[in-house]
């Protein structure tokens, strides 16, 4: 049995508004942040529990954060959920102290359908910004998005001046 399975890789650019402390392990409040403002821009019936909503398995929080397994699979049926399809990488560099106007680089990879919900990755991310981060929520704009090509190379996809998604993984054959 083989399968493909697509996976695509994004550097996210942030530009710091007011300064951002952020712990060692950067990594943990980017996921947090992003899942509490994921939930807050996607979610359309507040209130219950994912697996009590009419949307579960078609709302794209469910999806992304509580997926549920192929109703029709064999292999995972026993399982309640699946793993997520998306890692944030967090930057690498010890700095936790970023001061006004400062670049704050992390990458997304989206595996599989979920690179279809790349526009939504963008808006969130957007959206943490606006909401702030770290200890004393510091604020940033997102600035632009990179897609890394299968050759190396990396190829602006959005900014935050066009607002318009120029290309995605799904749109190029690798």
């Amino acid at each position: 049995m083989s399968f493909n399975l697509l996976a695509c890789k994004y550097l996210f650019t942030a530009e710091t508004i007011e300064p951002i402390s952020l712990p060692p392990y950067k990594g943990s409040t980017l996921r947090g942040g992003f899942g509490h403002a994921f939930k807050k821009v996607v979610c359309t019936i507040r209130g219950k529990p994912c697996p009590e909503c009419l949307l579960y398995r078609k709302c794209v929080y469910s999806y992304i954060f509580e997926t549920p397994s192929p109703e029709d699979s064999e292999v995972l049926r026993n399982y309640k959920a699946v793993p997520h399809p998306f890692v944030i990488e967090p930057p690498l560099e010890t700095k936790r102290s970023y001061a006004a106007n400062e670049k704050l680089d992390f990458n997304l990879i989206l595996i599989g359908k979920a690179i279809d919900y790349l526009p939504y990755f963008i808006y969130t991310f957007e959206e943490l910004g606006r909401m702030g981060i770290g200890r004393g929520r510091g604020r940033y704009r997102l600035s632009d998005v990179r897609r890394k090509r299968p050759d190396g190379k990396e190829e602006v996809i959005y900014t935050s001046k066009e607002k318009v998604l120029k290309k995605d993984c799904s749109e190029v054959k690798t």
